[in-house]
């Protein structure tokens, strides 16, 4: 039962890692930066995994965010899932079990975020 659950996981799991990769990589055909704007107060911590990955494409595909302190990013965003001295991690529910994809925002040496990363973990075989 086991097996099959993991198994189960893994056929819904890759195809959603690939499609939300893939739509990363092509969305700067389709993302007009002169366009996106600041999503609205609270608009992160009320939406669930299609809005916060469109927000998290167009803030970072159109480098929104460089540049900006923690107290600003936390103010458009809400409180992150998890807080380091050097960056802000925030989870997208990807529903189901198991790992959540994660939008990791870093700070340089003046405490303004230098890059952003978005990671899809794969389950393990």
């Amino acid at each position: 039962m086991k097996a099959a659950v993991l198994v189960l996981g893994l056929l819904l799991a890759v195809p959603l890692a690939f499609f939300v990769a893939l739509n990363l990589l092509s969305s700067d055909e389709t993302t007009d930066c002169a366009k996106v704007r600041d999503p609205k107060a609270g608009a992160w911590q009320a939406a669930d995994f299609d809005a916060r990955n469109r927000i998290v494409s167009d803030l970072s595909l159109c480098e929104r965010l460089q540049g900006r302190s923690r107290e600003r990013v936390k103010a458009l965003l809400g409180p992150p899932t998890e807080e380091k001295a050097n960056a802000l991690i925030y989870e997208l529910p990807a529903g189901g079990a198991g790992a959540q994809n994660s939008w990791t925002l870093y700070f340089g040496a003046d405490g303004r975020v230098s890059d952003t990363r978005y990671d899809v973990p794969t389950p393990p075989l």
